[in-house]
């Protein structure tokens, strides 16, 4: 394993040992639980914007999963919080790309390169891409409700 392997390989531990956001928000706008039926992953994602409904202004998530899941989702909260529905959108896209070996810019996507070689492992791209699938599916209902 090079130098640059054993530095992401760190920063999923840390993540998945000391995950942050790792809590139930009591006052939320939206939340979604999903499953990832091949591993047993099981998180549900909670989000409260802003004032206006422009920003994310706490998000969080609980439940149990493997380390690449929970790492994953630790990193989407630290670096999701603030920002706005395009700016998240935007997040998810380079996220996507980056986990699918695609080419992507990945300034703004912070300890997510970590995830760089993760698409060599098909089967733990779903356990990476589990919570980001849940605020998706979170924003997108609470959307057609407000609108």
């Amino acid at each position: 394993m090079n130098e640059i392997e054993q530095l992401y390989q760190k920063i999923i531990l840390t993540h998945a040992n000391y995950p942050v956001g790792f809590s139930e928000l009591v006052d939320y706008d939206f939340k979604c639980h999903l499953k990832n039926p091949d591993c047993g992953d099981d998180l549900t994602v909670y989000g409260k914007w802003d004032g206006d409904g422009q920003r994310l202004a706490e998000i969080s998530f609980t439940g149990d999963g493997c380390i690449i899941s929970k790492a994953s989702a630790s990193m989407m909260v630290s670096l999701l919080q603030g920002k706005t529905v395009m700016e998240i959108a935007d997040v998810w896209t380079a996220f996507q790309k980056l986990v699918l070996a695609q080419p992507t810019a990945t300034e703004g996507l912070g300890d997510l390169v970590a995830f760089a070689t993760l698409h060599n492992f098909p089967t733990r791209v779903r356990c990476g891409t589990l919570a980001w699938h849940a605020l998706q599916t979170g924003i997108q209902e609470w959307r057609s409700e407000n609108d």
